[in-house]
């Protein structure tokens, strides 16, 4: 009898120990809650309300995706910028260096200025440096395809995504041409499916109810942008478990830059009250 007691006990410390040392087994599904944040230029600093608003209820972010604007705010929150440290960013962001870079300057502009405030406020240079996992979408505008980038240098991937045809310039990755990632992928929900559990996309570019036939050249270019971003945005909502888009932001034009807390606010109420209506999101994730 005590051979036999002895020989279980062997077994069951042999089968059963590795997992403490280890930890739990591989194979045991984790909960794991991931944010997708769409392009929209000056729109985008509604991303930085909606993560305060999930930081307060104590959900935790694990994974990060964003095109264009999204993918900018995605790179400062990823390197570990509380919302407020970025709030701060986007109220002393300088709007008219965001354009085109003219032919003589004496200060950085367009995306060589993003460069530079990545550079003083994210500090890492590459993906594998970030705190959280960032998955940014682009264009090459070679194949005409769209394509995520989610590990080596950091800041040509976050211009790239954020480089506006006929606005800035596009960037070069490898001799490869890329231009900004919303033409392709305004919403890159595809790049979380497999890593997690939960993907809570958020969209920043409402379309207006029936406004009239009388359109003036800004609200023409506002509303067919939002037509084509409502569009490309469809197919991946599909893949989001949950979707949440900012009501409001549509009398806000996408070069706004003076109105981040403003933009920045719609986007926290709107996100309090949708963490409000899914209260399963604050339990399973806290």
């Amino acid at each position: 009898m005590k051979f036999l007691y002895y020989f279980f006990l062997f077994y069951f410390l042999c089968l059963f120990f590795p997992l403490f040392l280890n930890g739990q087994p591989d194979s045991l599904p984790t909960c794991r809650l991931g944010i997708v944040m769409s392009g929209g230029a000056a729109r985008g600093f509604a991303h930085i309300g909606v993560i305060k608003a999930f930081e307060e209820s104590g959900i935790t972010i694990d994974y990060v995706a964003g095109s264009s604007m999204g993918a900018v705010v995605g790179a400062f929150y990823a390197a570990g910028r509380t919302p407020d440290e970025m709030l701060q960013i986007a109220m002393k962001l300088n709007g008219g260096r965001l354009k085109p870079l003219l032919p003589f300057h004496f200060r950085k502009y367009g995306l060589d200025y993003v460069e530079q405030l990545l550079e003083e406020n994210v500090v890492v240079r590459t993906f594998e440096e970030l705190k959280k996992p960032l998955y940014v979408a682009v264009t090459n505008l070679q194949s005409g395809k769209n394509e995520i980038v989610s590990s080596g240098k950091l800041y040509p991937a976050v211009k790239a995504s954020a480089a506006i045809p006929f606005r800035f310039k596009e960037q070069r990755i490898d001799d490869v041409i890329y231009v900004d990632g919303g033409l392709t992928n305004n919403l890159p929900a595809n790049a979380l499916r497999e890593q997690c559990t939960v993907v809570v996309g958020v969209s920043v570019n409402p379309i207006d109810g029936y406004i009239g036939n009388k359109l003036g050249l800004k609200q023409k270019i506002r509303r067919l942008a939002g037509i084509v971003f409502a569009e490309f945005e469809a197919r991946n909502i599909a893949l989001c478990d949950y979707h949440l888009e900012i009501a409001g932001l549509e009398k806000y034009g996408f070069e706004e830059y003076h109105a981040a807390l403003a933009i920045h606010d719609l986007g926290y109420h709107a996100a309090k009250t949708f963490l409000a209506e899914h209260p399963e999101l604050v339990t399973a994730h806290r």
